[in-house]
Parts: C-alpha cells; sequence; structure tokens
C-alpha cells in the first residue's frame, strides 16, 4: 500500500457527470474530506503538495513550454494539477514525460480542496486555514528537480 493511497482514493470521489465546472467536478471530494478529522484534511494537503513538488522539474517545464509557449510560473503549476486530477496511473506517466497533452490544460482548483474542505467543517472562511504543507508545489520548488 502506497502513502499517497488516501490522496488517491479521495480522489475517485469526483463527479466527473460535472466534467467543464471543476469546483462542481471536486465537490464531492471536498465534502468528503469535510466529513474526516483535520489530521486527514492537513495529510491530504501534504500528499497533493508532495505529489505537485514531484513534478516540479525543468524536464518537465520544458515539455511544458512546447506545448504552451507563453507558459508561465502558474500555468505549469496549474497544468502539474491535472496529472493528479487524472488518477495515479496517468501521474506516474506525466512524472516520466509521456504525457505531453496534459501542458494544455489547467485543474487550478484542485489547490483548493482542502482549505475548502476545513472552512466547510469549520464554518469559517478558507483564508483561516491553519495549515501550510512542508513542501511547497511552487514552480521552481524543487530545486533538485530544476538543476
Amino acid at each position: 500500500m502506497s502513502k499517497y493511497d488516501f490522496f488517491w482514493n479521495t480522489m475517485e470521489q469526483c463527479d466527473w457527470s460535472k466534467e467543464g465546472d471543476d469546483d462542481k467536478v471536486l465537490a464531492p471530494v471536498v465534502k468528503y474530506l469535510s466529513n474526516q478529522d483535520d489530521t486527514a484534511i492537513f495529510e491530504f494537503d501534504d500528499l497533493m503538495s508532495e505529489l505537485l513538488y514531484h513534478l516540479d522539474t525543468k524536464e518537465l517545464a520544458d515539455q511544458c513550454e512546447k506545448a504552451e509557449p507563453y507558459m508561465s510560473d502558474d500555468s505549469f503549476l496549474y497544468s502539474r494539477c491535472v496529472a493528479l486530477i487524472n488518477g495515479p496511473a496517468y501521474y506516474e506517466k506525466a512524472k516520466a514525460g509521456k504525457k505531453s497533452e496534459l501542458w494544455t490544460m489547467e485543474f487550478e482548483a484542485l489547490l483548493y480542496i482542502p482549505q475548502r474542505a476545513w472552512a466547510k467543517k469549520h464554518k469559517k472562511s478558507e483564508g483561516d486555514y491553519p495549515h501550510i504543507a512542508p513542501l511547497s508545489y511552487e514552480t521552481g520548488s524543487n530545486t533538485e528537480g530544476w538543476k
């Protein structure tokens, strides 16, 4: 069993009948997590950040820039989210550089799942979210991957 199983199993809650509205696709995930304890929400956040971090490499950024010449740090991040939203097999292929079509797509809404779930659970603002993942998913954070 992989340490990422909790993340992948949680993502299976996506409602793909709502494809085209990312927030609605993710609504069941947010609802599911909001019914978990804070530790689970924070674990989801940590796993998501770690998975995105491992996709933050110069090789993949170069692939992205070839597909999307106006690539920015944000568009590279949002494209990396596509690899996560499509499940573990897709993610592994993307990580190996074998999913070049993902660089023309984005799924930014994935990034806000933990904050939204926590805010829903506690009836507070997403801005009050108290957790910071140990790894940053921001473009360029994986310094080893950019050598």
